[in-house]
Order: C-alpha cells, then sequence, then structure tokens
C-alpha cells in the first residue's frame, strides 16, 4: 500500500473515532454493568420493612406496618393494598441490572432521575432506619434494546433509576407502582349486595318509600297515587347499583358532620338473602363530595320453623346446619361492620344519587288508554 493511501486511511478512522464518541456523548456513556446486578443485596428481606415512603413533585405517601397490618398514614391510617405492595417488594427483590449508565446533569433531569422530579422511594425498619432507597426515573421508552423486554405495543418494559450508591441504571422492569397516588394505595376491598331482598329509605326517622324483591320481580309497597304507576326499571337500577361498588378517597373521621352532610343524612337500608342489613347514610359534603357511611348487622330467624311431620332424626340434623348458617351470616356481618363502620367513604355522584332516591322517582305515569276509533256510519238504506 501506498503511504499516501495509508495515511489517507489512518485519517478516516480518526474521524470516524471522533464523530463516534461525539455521538455517544450526545446519548449518554452506556457501560457494562459494574458491581452487583441485583438492585437488594442477597440477604435483604422485606419482613424488616416497617414503613415505605414515597415523595415526588412534593406529595408524600406512607404506608406503615402496624398490629393490625399495613395502613395509609396520609390516610387517617386506613389499611393500604398489601397485595400491591407485596407486588412491589417481589419485583425489587427479583429486578437485576440491565446497564448502567453515565449521564450529564441535563440527561439526568429529562429522565427524571433527580430528587427534584423523580420519586423517591425509602425502605426504613421499625426503628426508622434506612434499609434502601431508590429514586425512580421514568419508564424505558421505545429505545430498541435487545436486553429488555418488551410489551405488546412494541414499548420496553423497562425503567430508569438511580441506586442508594449513586449508579444510574435501566432495569427490565416498570415497577408501575410507584407511579400510584396515595388514593390509590388504598385497600379498595368495600361491599356489595348481590342478592338484594328489601330496600327501604327513611328521611327524620319516618319510611319513604319501600322496595320489595322476589322471584325476579320487584314491587313498591304502599298505594300508587292517581294515573302514575311503579316503575320496575328505576328499581332494578337501585339493585344494580349496589351489587358493585367502589368508594373513591376516605374523609378524616373526626371530621364535623357538618361538613361531610353526615348531619342531614338519609338512611338506606338494605337487606339482602341472608337477612344481613347494611344500613347506608349517603350525604353531600360542603365541599361538593358525597360521602357514605356504612353499618352492618344480621337481622333474621336465630330458630329454625320445622315443617309440620319432619321426622325426629332429619329435625336434630336440619337444626345444626341451620345453626352453623346463622352463625357463618353472624360473623360475616360482625367482620363487615368492624371494617366499614369506622370510616367514611367517599364515594361517586351516581352511587349518592341511587342511594337518595324519592318516591316519585320510582314512578311514571300511567300510559293513555288509546282512543276508541269513531263508529263507522250506518250503511245507506238501498231503495
Amino acid at each position: 500500500m501506498k503511504r499516501k493511501h495509508l495515511i489517507i486511511l489512518v485519517c478516516i478512522v480518526a474521524i470516524l473515532g471522533i464523530l463516534y464518541a461525539i455521538q455517544q456523548n450526545g446519548r449518554g456513556n452506556t457501560t457494562a454493568v459494574t458491581g452487583t446486578r441485583e438492585l437488594v443485596p442477597a440477604e435483604f428481606s422485606s419482613d424488616a420493612v416497617a414503613t415505605v415512603r414515597f415523595k415526588r413533585a412534593g406529595e408524600l405517601v406512607t404506608l406503615k406496618q402496624t398490629d393490625a397490618g399495613w395502613v395509609v398514614e396520609e390516610r387517617y391510617g386506613y389499611p393500604a393494598d398489601f397485595e400491591k405492595l407485596r407486588e412491589l417488594f417481589f419485583s425489587l427483590c427479583e429486578a437485576r441490572v440491565a446497564q448502567s449508565l453515565n449521564l450529564t446533569r441535563q440527561q439526568a433531569e429529562e429522565l427524571l432521575l433527580t430528587q427534584e422530579k423523580g420519586t423517591t422511594m425509602t425502605l426504613e425498619d421499625k426503628e426508622g432506619k434506612t434499609l434502601q432507597r431508590f429514586l425512580f426515573g421514568v419508564e424505558h421508552g421505545n429505545a430498541p434494546d435487545p436486553s429488555m423486554p418488551f410489551d405488546g405495543t412494541g414499548k420496553s418494559r423497562g425503567r430508569y433509576l438511580q441506586l442508594a450508591d449513586g449508579r444510574n441504571v435501566v432495569v427490565p422492569e416498570p415497577f408501575r407502582e410507584i407511579d400510584t397516588p396515595v388514593t390509590g394505595w388504598l385497600d379498595n376491598d368495600f361491599f356489595q349486595i348481590s342478592d338484594l331482598k328489601r330496600a327501604e329509605l327513611k328521611r327524620d326517622g319516618k319510611i319513604e318509600w319501600e322496595l320489595v324483591f322476589k322471584d325476579g320481580e320487584s314491587t313498591l309497597t304502599g298505594p300508587l297515587p292517581e294515573g302514575r304507576e311503579f316503575d320496575e326499571s328505576k328499581a332494578s337500577a337501585l339493585r344494580n347499583a349496589f351489587s358493585w361498588l367502589r368508594f373513591t378517597d376516605v374523609a378524616d373521621p373526626d371530621a364535623d358532620p357538618k361538613s361531610t352532610g353526615m348531619d342531614q343524612a338519609p338512611e338506606l337500608c338494605l337487606t339482602d338473602s341472608d337477612d344481613l342489613v347494611y344500613t347506608l347514610r349517603p350525604s353531600a359534603g360542603a365541599d361538593g363530595k358525597y360521602f357514605l357511611r356504612v353499618t352492618v348487622a344480621w337481622a333474621g330467624e336465630e330458630k329454625r320453623q320445622a315443617p309440620a311431620g319432619e321426622k325426629p332424626e332429619d329435625r336434630e340434623r336440619l337444626d345444626a346446619e341451620y345453626a352453623e348458617t346463622i352463625r357463618r351470616r353472624k360473623e360475616k356481618a360482625g367482620k363487615l361492620n368492624r371494617t366499614l363502620s369506622p370510616w367514611t367513604y367517599a364515594v361517586g355522584k351516581s352511587l349518592f344519587d341511587s342511594a337518595t332516591g324519592t318516591r316519585e322517582s320510582f314512578l311514571k305515569e300511567k300510559p293513555k288508554p288509546e282512543a276508541s276509533p269513531a263508529p263507522s256510519p250506518p250503511a245507506a238504506e238501498q231503495k
């Protein structure tokens, strides 16, 4: 090879090297994984964690372990969604570092890997000692990377985060629990009434209306005004409203009843086929929100009514089975009451409207009778 050609070749290689370096610097240097690949050490155990704190953009979420279980401190100690927390602990223990990154300050800000923009998660023991701390940034995004798994949309399912030792890394796990707002950490296990038998609304201690559900049909007790009839579709809507319930938040248990509207709330008593009576107090708060308080009790027959002619050997067995059924129903009612009665729940307007309907709302106009056709004129007499 001629010397001139060799010099040109060396220059080309040098220029390509410079361009590559500039390109890599613009993207942020990606290095091979150094240090441990685990996010937490092998000896780490979630059993030692007593407090989990999330902090982002001024919002603080604190989950604490108590004798009664995990609770949300910013929501007056309401039970936390332990399954969601358990999944997060599992992900932390199983996740491995896919890449380590050397980022500029600007790049770290773009990926939300700063204290001001990211989400800091701190794990503490019961003495308040920090066990682990992570800073979570954005999800990995669309960048093609053979080391990262993909979801059905073609997007990488990873996340940028900063470890306690200061390393900025990418992991093949989205950690979407991190983005959960404080209300999303509330245990959303509520109640439902799948087989409504009776509904009764009281205002100021007086019964305004009563619905009875039997054999797939519903009736409104009491006389109906002239020209009006019962609208069964409205009764079905009420029954369906309480077959699947959700709440959005909880209020301060010590809040002034005037602020939540509980001082003027009616009572809606719903009885299911197992004779569990749910007494609901729906209210409209002063802040435009809607609230609900719930108590539960069992109100059935303590003793089985044996049919005439029942054999003695059958009676003893059936009485024992009935007693066991009643025990289970009372136990269910007691557990629900202990769980629900201490709290004032924030609910949607649609649920509030379903629980406060007037008697008039279950009525509709009777269809007007069709006018009888005018009689045909008599045929002309033939001459």
